[in-house]
């Protein structure tokens, strides 16, 4: 039974890289695609700025309009993509999820709730996690 089983897997193993394969001769631009996913990826689980670079200067010409389009505004905003990979350590997490928060209440009142619906809605969160 469990010879079974693992040559199952085998065959749909098998399915799957000949399933790609067609899939690929149909529609030649997958690969490119896998590619440029395969070399973002690198670029940003490596924290590499060599590699971002080469990046930005592989597909900022690229005949792929959308390609091109990523890698060039990579390219407008460098400082802030080269700081992020060579900072890793710091977030602007904690502002964002404040400002969350605001946009929250600010949704929930309507835009048009004022101060005193806010100042409930804070009493009340304070009360749930009081009891």
């Amino acid at each position: 039974m469990m010879l079974i089983i693992v040559l199952n897997q085998k065959a749909r193993k098998m399915n799957k890289k000949k399933l790609f394969e067609k899939t690929v001769a149909l529609y030649p631009v997958i690969m490119i695609l896998v590619i440029f996913l395969s070399d973002c990826y690198k670029v940003f689980d490596d924290y590499s700025t060599v590699e971002l670079d080469f990046f930005i200067t592989k597909y900022k010409g690229c005949e792929i309009a959308p390609l091109a389009q990523y890698a060039n505004g990579l390219l407008d905003d460098y400082e802030a993509v080269k700081n992020s990979l060579i900072y890793k350590d710091i977030s602007n997490g904690p502002s964002e999820g404040m400002n969350s928060r605001i946009k929250m209440k600010h949704r929930r009142g309507g835009g048009r709730a004022g101060i005193e619906l806010i100042n409930a809605y804070n009493v009340l969160k304070m009360s749930d996690l009081a009891g």
